[in-house]
């Protein structure tokens, strides 16, 4: 039974844009489209329409290690350090600093979960009604600007 299907040729596949080619006992990747070696900005989609919306990629984020230094750098916000923003170099003094306070504030918090699951519910309403209340806001960012002063002290 031979139908149309069997005589149909198969075709290869089209070429790719890109190909490998031995140049000075070096292999180079050349882009077929162009004819010149490729590079890694070669986009190989064509260029879509620019985006008339801001984007955050777009944006330069401020490095997250220090070039003299090679430790990690901490970017606070206006959300939680009263400071902020600031970079602050995170060493070995820093990060101890940092620990503790955090751990301190880690315990609470198991402590507060702990106790609001399995004997007061309800308590799961404070930290929604603490958000709304400045004078709770203000108390808990002072807190945290005192401990990244303190790591920030550390650091220098």
């Amino acid at each position: 039974m031979a139908g149309p299907a069997s005589r149909r040729q198969v075709t290869d596949a089209p070429p790719g844009r890109y190909k490998v080619v031995e140049r000075g006992r070096q292999l180079v990747v050349i882009d077929t489209r162009t004819g010149r070696p490729a590079t890694r900005g070669t986009d190989p989609a064509p260029s879509s329409p620019p985006n008339s919306f801001p984007s955050m990629i777009e944006r330069e984020a401020p490095p997250a290690i220090d070039d003299r230094s090679g430790h990690a750098v901490l970017t606070t916000s206006r959300l939680y350090d009263l400071k902020g923003p600031r970079r602050i170099v995170i060493n070995e003094a820093a990060s101890q600093r940092l620990s503790r306070g955090i751990g301190g504030f880690a315990i609470v918090l198991i402590v507060f979960a702990v106790v609001a699951t399995l004997l007061l519910p309800w308590l799961w309403l404070l930290p929604a009604l603490l958000l709304f209340q400045p004078k709770a806001r203000t108390g808990f960012r002072s807190w945290v600007t005192a401990r990244l002063d303190d790591a920030s002290k550390a650091a220098s």
